[in-house]
């Protein structure tokens, strides 16, 4: 467990609380995308991927922070 995790981020409680929960719903969004591209891989055939790598920029950048 980090303690000084908002600290480091450089966030306040809210700021951190609104940047999680925006990035679950976004994963849960992608999560249904990706069941129905399973379903039918004719359609999202990239919207899962194009998330994820935007995901991983952002979180390279708040890595960085640190």
């Amino acid at each position: 467990m980090n303690l000084n995790h908002l600290e480091e981020i450089e966030e306040t409680y809210f700021q951190h609380f609104f940047r999680a929960l925006m990035m679950s719903f976004n994963l849960l969004i992608m999560a249904v995308v990706c069941l129905v591209h399973a379903l039918f891989p004719f359609i999202f055939t990239s919207y899962v991927s194009k998330n994820i790598r935007e995901i991983n920029s952002s979180l390279d950048l708040l890595n960085n922070k640190e």
